[in-house]
């Protein structure tokens, strides 16, 4: 535990200090020889695509590029201090923005539904940056890691754009109070890490367990759900992709938390079928 971190301090060094583009190729290396190497990743990241890539022959590629991806979202994650107007403006683009900002003037809250997809950690910055011009504040639910010091790490990098962190432990009351205040939660919607608490629902024909948080909390308070996905387009640039809410109420009555949990899976299953290339789940997914 202790080399990992120091791993990440290096890491961010190097990153940091070095122009992107050769950043970016050093990644690329060190990923080869992760696939080459790290044969438990392969058999996983293959496991999980099996139910999305039918052609063996694309599945091989599609785990090298999952691995190759991933080293850039680190890249680009460990450089997130770097991240400014004219980043935003010559690398990224927004699609939907009308959706956050009519949940903003609305002032009751807003639950935002990502995945492991695409470069999450800098999406979630680019939201909190966008709120220094809408007015609202953004948390992050993050499950902690082992290593104090990798978990301060992370933290660091998150505020560096306010991107607040609930960590998981004292979830419920203050996810409730945020959004009854009209700030927005931000939660990795694809995954339950609770072992036990988690719903099960069928994405791509597969059985999968995806968390209760962002519908408890949404039939709780009333606030919708806001699915948002940051994902790679090309090697250097970015679409931060925000899509419709989903309200927790129909006009004649309230959804169940079961209903809204089956319309976001939906959702997910569409951005991971979408960019399978970026999906970054390196444990086993389908039940």
């Amino acid at each position: 535990m202790k080399e990992r971190y120091w791993l990440y301090c290096v890491a961010q060094f190097l990153a940091s200090n070095f122009p992107r583009s050769l950043a970016y190729t050093i990644a690329s290396l060190l990923s080869d020889l992760r696939y080459c190497f790290a044969k438990l990743d392969r058999e996983i990241v293959r496991y999980n695509l099996l139910p999305i890539i039918k052609d063996e022959r694309k599945i091989k590629v599609y785990t090298k590029e999952i691995i190759k991806n991933f080293s850039y979202y680190l890249v680009d994650f460990f450089r997130l201090q770097r991240i400014d107007e004219h980043f935003v403006k010559k690398f990224i683009k927004i699609e939907g923005l009308d959706y956050l900002n009519e949940l903003v003037f609305a002032k009751k809250g807003a639950i935002i539904l990502t995945a492991h997809l695409g470069n999450y950690e800098l999406g979630g910055a680019l939201i909190a940056y966008l709120g220094y011009d809408l007015g609202f504040e953004i948390y992050g639910v993050a499950l902690p890691h082992k290593d104090k010091r990798i978990d301060e790490f992370f933290n660091r990098k998150r505020h560096l754009y306010n991107l607040k962190v609930i960590p998981t432990g004292v979830v419920v009351k203050k996810c409730i109070q945020i959004l009854r205040e009209g700030h927005m939660v931000a939660f990795l919607g694809d995954r339950d890490f609770t072992s036990a608490k988690g719903e099960i629902v069928h994405i791509c024909g597969k059985k999968a367990m995806l968390p209760k948080g962002p519908a408890y909390f949404s039939t709780k308070t009333g606030a919708p759900i806001l699915p948002a996905f940051f994902v790679r387009e090309e090697k250097y640039f970015y679409r931060l992709i925000i899509d419709h809410p989903i309200y927790p109420n129909l006009p004649d009555r309230e959804k169940t938390m079961e209903e809204v949990i089956v319309e976001y899976s939906k959702v997910l299953e569409k951005y991971i079928t979408l960019y399978p290339e970026q999906w970054y789940m390196f444990a086993k997914y389908w039940l």
